[in-house]
């Protein structure tokens, strides 16, 4: 009886196959979260940039009326702008998210240490994080007198930053698998 408590145990642990526990498993979870903290970053970063546009418009693009038929051309550029950058943070979002791991296939560990490239994998997903959180914390903060074009110019920097990483990540995935 004993026995069979133990094997049951060891099936539970082993998930029928899967080892949680096991150093490459573990790898490719926390690789997993990494890549989630830096979507929900973004997805915050493109919440905030909805809300500038929103207030943006509601401030500098009023309602036309007879005496003033047309918005200023520099107002609606400016909302463009924020409309463009929303569109490219939420593209790197899924970007992020949808991001490969290599497979787990039997035949291929005899030819690559997949523990090592998932924790290179995992290095390279940490490049990810801290401009995905800049960014977040600058749109955050940034009101919409405040939007001009220092501020466009350092969010665009880090979602250069973000696409390089992501790119890069891409790259050594490509050259590794």
């Amino acid at each position: 009886m004993a026995d069979a408590i133990r094997r049951q145990l060891d099936l539970l642990m082993n998930a029928y196959g899967y080892n949680l526990y096991e150093k490459k498993n573990r790898a490719r979870a926390d690789d997993l979260i990494v890549r989630e903290t830096a979507a929900g970053a973004l997805s915050a970063a493109a919440n905030s940039l909805r809300t500038l546009r929103t207030e943006y418009r509601r401030r500098f693009v009023p309602a036309l009326t007879r005496d003033s038929p047309e918005p200023s051309r520099a107002h609606l550029d400016r909302l463009s702008g924020i409309a463009n950058l929303q569109e490219r943070v939420a593209g790197l979002e899924t970007r992020i998210r949808s991001m490969p791991v290599p497979a787990q296939d039997r035949a291929w560990e005899k030819f690559r240490d997949e523990h090592q490239l998932l924790n290179d994998l995992l290095l390279r997903d940490y490049n990810l994080i801290t401009p995905c959180q800049k960014l977040r914390e600058q749109l955050r903060t940034v009101k919409v007198e405040a939007w001009g074009d220092q501020a466009i110019a350092e969010a665009e920097t880090l979602v250069d930053q973000i696409d390089d990483a992501i790119r890069t990540r891409a790259d050594f995935l490509q050259l590794a698998g």
